[in-house]
């Protein structure tokens, strides 16, 4: 073999090798484009899921035991195990009377056992506020207490054990303004005992995310709920790590009551509690005059900076929570559809043409069933709570409230709604102690109830029909039904956007389309 026969050989040999070196780096490239979402989960802004807009916050957990007077203090007992007549709505979060431990007021008492440990607090049970880097407020509530996201978002990251078994939620909020700017928050949602949400999903304010427990690093159980700024470095932020516990020579409890990394706290985190007061609003847009995303509020007023020697006159200056957001102490809703004993009236709507494809349904309820009796204007483009919906689709089916006494902890007593949600429950469509009657509906939430009022017949295929649905979604089952009951052939259903009123009625028009074909 000559030279020139080597070389050639040789250039052979590069050639394949480059070949196969470009292979690896487009294979290489491939896997982390594919995996990327699930590298930086918590970390990376998904640009292309955006929550709804802010329309203010609601607490993460509605009802709490009466700690100064209940007898069920035992950490197995459960959220069902305690009753009804002696739950309370949580209280509000309140620096002062946490800071007087020698106070012994039964307000007093029950902040203090709610409020296990404060913002930026310690585990010394001083409950004081930066007195340590406990970067959140720990909210004391029996195990299985159901845990709701306290504004609309979407969910970056669920985690059912980390390193030391902790099972937690972080939902991204964005479009909040906060000193002037416009930027996503991210709440976090810890020690769970059930996650029932996945991840990159959309949530709004009064949606269940889990249940509390005492998963992880906890001695009782109780929910961690954590917010961190748009600049912190990742999601769930905390202050400290093991390898700086260890550097100092202190546990973990021991770096909280030390306050390590209590400036990089400060930094990345607001306190939780006093964002949610300040935005607390039960009433959505839809609903309210009032956007709360126009109303901004300032670090300073979140972290409510107090000095731990600071007189009570000091701490009351200190502590000047806006009042630019008007709160509402129960939900408000307008009911779509309410039966009547009245004799039926054949009204008809300004705000809806009977020539419309909606106006024919719509009327065509009316004059077929006599729903609609309740209500002088139909509103096309309002949104629709779970009131709402329950109430329209019970009247539907022709359903009758039920009397009794509701169980039901957010049903005010005289609430038109209490006699459906007593139905609804005893039909097996609601659970739990929460109707959640302020709640905004998705239309995949919709049609689980429409499924589960009408008791439609399941659909035994697992074929999508519809393009837009997903066979991971948690609530494809009740669309595939829904879909197999009006011989829908495709085309894309929306599942995530909010429910508008007509096409609440478009949805039920498709119901009575089919139910009217088999008379």
């Amino acid at each position: 073999m000559n030279i020139s026969e080597n070389k050639l050989i040789s250039i052979r040999y590069i050639i394949v090798i480059i070949w196969l070196c470009n292979c690896l780096l487009g294979w290489l490239i491939a896997i982390r484009q594919s995996w990327l979402p699930y590298m930086n989960a918590g970390t990376t802004i998904n640009t292309h899921l955006q929550s709804d807009p802010f329309d203010g916050t609601i607490m993460p957990i509605l009802y709490i035991p009466d700690w100064s007077k209940t007898q069920y203090q035992n950490k197995t007992t459960t959220f069902a195990d305690i009753p009804i007549s002696e739950y309370i709505p949580l209280p509000k979060y309140d620096p002062i009377t946490l800071l007087d431990i020698s106070n012994t007021s039964s307000k007093s008492l029950i902040l203090h056992y709610t409020y296990i440990t404060p913002y930026m607090g310690s585990y010394r049970m001083n409950y004081k506020e930066y007195d340590g880097s406990h970067n959140a407020i720990d909210i004391r509530a029996p195990i299985w207490t159901p845990v709701l996201s306290i504004a609309n978002g979407v969910v970056i990251r669920t985690v059912e054990a980390d390193a030391t078994g902790n099972r937690f939620v972080v939902v991204r909020h964005d479009g909040v303004t906060l000193n002037g700017k416009k930027q996503s928050l991210y709440s976090w949602y810890l020690h769970l005992s059930e996650i029932t949400v996945q991840e990159w999903t959309k949530v709004r304010k009064w949606d269940m995310i889990g249940r509390v427990g005492m998963s992880g690093i906890a001695t009782t159980p109780h929910l961690h709920i954590q917010i961190d700024t748009e600049d912190a470095p990742f999601h769930p932020y905390w202050p400290f790590t093991s390898a700086d516990s260890r550097s100092a020579g202190l546990s973990f409890f021991d770096s909280i009551d030390a306050g390590l990394g209590k400036e990089s706290a400060m930094r990345y985190n607001i306190n939780p509690m006093s964002f949610i007061n300040s935005f607390l609003n039960w009433v959505t847009t839809a609903n309210s005059s009032t956007n709360m995303a126009s109303a901004p509020i300032k670090t300073e007023e979140i972290h409510e900076l107090i000095p731990v020697n600071a007189s009570v006159e000091s701490i009351i200056a200190s502590m000047s929570i806006s009042s630019k957001t008007n709160i509402v102490e129960k939900p408000i809703v307008s009911n779509i559809s309410q039966s009547s004993t009245k004799p039926c009236e054949k009204k008809r709507f300004s705000d809806m043409s009977s020539s419309s494809k909606v106006g024919k349904i719509l009327y065509n309820l009316i004059d077929s069933r006599c729903m609609f009796q309740g209500i002088s204007a139909f509103s096309p483009n309002s949104t629709i709570t779970q009131k709402d919906a329950i109430m329209l689709l019970m009247d539907y089916y022709k359903i009758s409230p039920t009397s009794g006494t509701s169980h039901f902890l957010d049903i005010a007593i005289g609430d038109s709604f209490q006699g459906y949600a007593i139905a609804g429950y005893r039909r097996g469509i609601l659970d739990g102690n929460y109707a959640l009657p302020g709640k905004l509906l998705t239309k995949e939430d919709f049609v689980e109830l429409l499924v589960k009022v009408g008791k439609l017949e399941r659909n035994p295929s697992q074929i999508k029909i519809f393009k837009d649905t997903n066979a991971m979604n948690l609530k494809f089952q009740y669309i595939q039904d829904y879909a197999f009951k009006i011989r829908a052939r495709g085309g894309n259903f929306y599942p995530q956007t909010l429910l508008t009123r007509q096409w609440a009625i478009e949805i039920l028009g498709n119901i009575l389309t089919r139910d009217q074909a088999k008379k």
